[in-house]
């Protein structure tokens, strides 16, 4: 399971930067309050990013440590992006047709989701970190879920915008 773990987590590490890299063709046509968003955004997309490959390097070690962290990184990646989901489809819908109005409103929802990400993220580690300790098999199956999930949404973006762009 380690190393469909650890290929998903590539995998998923590659669609952020493809779903940047496409709404990077864009950012030339931007409004300052977009460009400003985005910046938030690329921010974002780097804390989960950084998450993902950590937990790949992690997932490689063989102490029981290691694989937990991995794990938790994971999950705590998945949790920072549902916190902010309802604001990157939104963003990467307007860069897709090219819309520039609104974007204010979306800023605020992007702010106020990652204080709820951050909130959630504090309350679930300590569960996690139980479940782990408790049924590891059900962990690692909920985390490769977990990164698997963060690799689709990611790919379904970077879709949209190369359709639509």
């Amino acid at each position: 399971m380690e190393n469909e773990f650890k290929r998903v987590l590539e995998k998923t590490s590659e669609a952020i930067e493809k779903l940047e890299d496409r709404i990077e063709d864009f950012t030339e046509d931007f409004t300052e309050d977009s460009v400003g968003l985005w910046d938030d955004l690329k921010k974002h997309f780097s804390v989960v990013n950084q998450k993902i490959k950590q937990a790949s390097k992690d997932i490689e070690q063989k102490s029981d440590e290691a694989q937990l962290q991995a794990h938790l990184g994971t999950m705590e990646a998945h949790d920072k992006l549902d916190g902010i989901k309802d604001t990157i489809e939104e963003f990467t819908q307007k860069v897709s047709a090219k819309a520039q109005t609104d974007l204010d409103t979306v800023s605020l929802r992007a702010h106020l989701a990652k204080m709820e990400a951050d909130d959630f993220w504090e309350d679930k580690g300590n569960k996690i970190t139980q479940d782990f300790n408790n049924s590891s098999d059900k962990v690692k199956k909920l985390t490769l879920e977990a990164a698997s999930e963060i690799k689709n949404y990611f790919e379904k973006l970077a879709d949209t915008i190369s359709k639509n762009g």
